[in-house]
């Protein structure tokens, strides 16, 4: 079904959009911040 997830293994580099729409990459940051992710789910 998934990949399995293990503590203190890089994240898998991926792209999303930014609030004005510009495309932002995992690894721009890499080395330079600390990064949180949130995955919002929606309720039903």
């Amino acid at each position: 079904m998934g990949n399995k997830v293990e503590i203190n293994t890089p994240a898998p580099d991926f792209e999303l959009a930014d609030f004005n729409g510009r495309p932002v990459r995992l690894s721009d940051f890499r080395g330079k911040k600390h990064i949180v992710l949130v995955f919002n789910r929606g309720f039903t």
